[in-house]
C-alpha cells in the first residue's frame, strides 16, 4: 500500500524501469536492514547514463512505500555551490518533509554546532548563540560529531534513507562529513 499523502501514479509517469533489477534488490535489501537497525552505506557506481539516478529513484519510491523517511541531495558539476551543498539539500528535504515543532525537537541539540552549515536553522532559533570556531581537526569533528547524532535521533523515530547524487562531482567538506558519518553508521 502506498504511504498517506502520496500519489501512486507518480511511480507510472516515471516510465518502466528495466535492466537494474539485481542492484535495485541489493539497494532494497539495505534499507530493508535500516529497518531493522543496521545502517549501511551504499554505494552506486558506473559510467554517467547508465541508470543510477533512475535505480536510485527507484529505490526511494520503495523505501518511502516501506514507511522510511527519503532525504535527497545532490552535488553539482559546476562550481558556485557552497561547501556541504548535498547535505544542505539532504537538509532541506527533512524540512520539507517534517512539522516544526518535531524539526525543533530533532535539530535542537545540534543547532548551535550545525548552523555552520545549515543557516536555515537561524530562522528556527532566533537566538542562537554565535557557532563555536571549526578551524581546527577537533572543531571539524565536533561539526560532525553533531550532524552524525542529529542524524541518528531522527532514524530512532522512523528508518531513515540518505541519497548524495552524483557525489562524484562534491567538494571536499561534503566527502569529509560523509566519511565520518560511514564510521558512525553502524550506530
Amino acid at each position: 500500500p502506498a504511504p498517506p499523502g502520496s500519489n501512486p501514479l507518480d511511480r507510472l509517469a516515471e516510465g518502466v524501469f528495466v535492466g537494474r533489477e539485481r542492484e535495485l534488490e541489493r539497494l532494497r535489501a539495505a534499507v530493508d536492514g535500516a529497518k531493522n537497525g543496521r545502517g549501511s552505506l551504499t554505494m552506486l557506481v558506473g559510467e554517467p547514463g547508465i541508470g543510477k539516478t533512475r535505480t536510485t529513484q527507484e529505490l526511494a519510491a520503495y523505501a518511502r512505500g516501506e514507511g522510511v523517511t527519503v532525504l535527497w541531495g545532490g552535488a553539482r558539476e559546476s562550481a558556485g555551490a557552497p561547501p556541504y551543498w548535498p547535505w544542505v539539500q539532504a537538509a532541506r528535504s527533512y524540512r520539507d518533509q517534517t512539522p516544526e515543532d518535531e524539526r525543533r525537537r530533532a535539530w535542537q541539540p545540534y543547532a548551535v554546532q550545525l548552523q555552520r552549515i545549515f543557516t536555515g536553522l537561524q530562522e528556527l532559533f532566533p537566538n542562537l548563540p554565535p557557532p563555536p570556531e571549526v578551524d581546527s581537526e577537533e572543531g571539524a569533528f565536533q561539526l560532525y560529531d553533531a550532524f552524525a547524532s542529529f542524524l541518528r535521533s531522527v532514524a530512532e523515530s522512523k528508518p531513515l534513507l540518505v541519497v548524495l547524487d552524483d557525489l562524484h562531482w562534491a567538494d571536499s567538506a561534503t566527502l569529509k562529513l560523509l566519511i565520518h558519518l560511514a564510521h558512525e553508521i553502524a550506530h
